[in-house]
């Protein structure tokens, strides 16, 4: 029963952090999409590419990463009360009776990572995100063991919809596994 409300105590207490952390960091002005990637354009305004801005998003990760670090660090020495009732046992006495504190000790370690999608968003135009992982593993001292736990979530930093030239003619032909472009157009296989 210690290790259940030590261990969920402990990863609350990191996604907790992670979200305060994230939130910090993502609210800062220099973190939106512009400021992250270049994209260059064509004389007509067509997209000729994308370029990351990669001294941008090193500081991020290291910003998101010192930023929850510090918010678990304020986590390392908790106290977890746990009804005397729910130690005895059965359905009668839990959450009965006065309650039993217990100190437990945590520290923690976390990776952090940034990756893109690009996805489709209509004809020739694409949507292009960036997230931030973060995994966080937690050991836990208990008076009797140490037990680890792992946090993972994801955050969407920024997105944004690049459009191209739309086309005069559009066609979409759904050809099935029997037919062909030759049946289509009259020409033999």
């Amino acid at each position: 029963m210690i290790q259940t409300y030590a261990t969920q105590t402990v990863r609350k207490t990191a996604m907790l952090s992670v979200h305060r952390g994230v939130e910090e960091v993502l609210s800062e002005p220099h973190n939106t999409y512009d400021k992250l990637m270049e994209v260059t354009r064509g004389e007509a305004g067509n997209v000729l590419s994308i370029q990351a801005n990669v001294s941008a998003i090193n500081l991020l990760k290291a910003n998101a990463t010192d930023a929850v670090i510090k918010h678990l660090n304020g986590y390392e020495k908790q106290v977890i009360r746990i009804p005397l009732g729910s130690l005895i046992g059965g359905s009668f006495f839990t959450g009965r009776g006065p309650f039993l504190k217990f100190h437990i000790h945590s520290s923690g370690s976390i990776i952090t990572s940034l990756y893109s999608t690009f996805t489709d968003a209509g004809i020739n135009q694409t949507c292009h995100r960036i997230y931030l992982k973060m995994t966080v593993m937690v050991s836990v001292l208990l008076p009797t063991e140490r037990k680890s736990v792992q946090v993972e979530t994801e955050f969407l930093v920024c997105e944004t919809v690049l459009v191209g030239e739309v086309p005069e003619t559009y066609g979409n032909w759904d050809l099935g596994e029997e037919e062909s472009l030759f049946k289509i157009f009259g020409a033999s296989d």
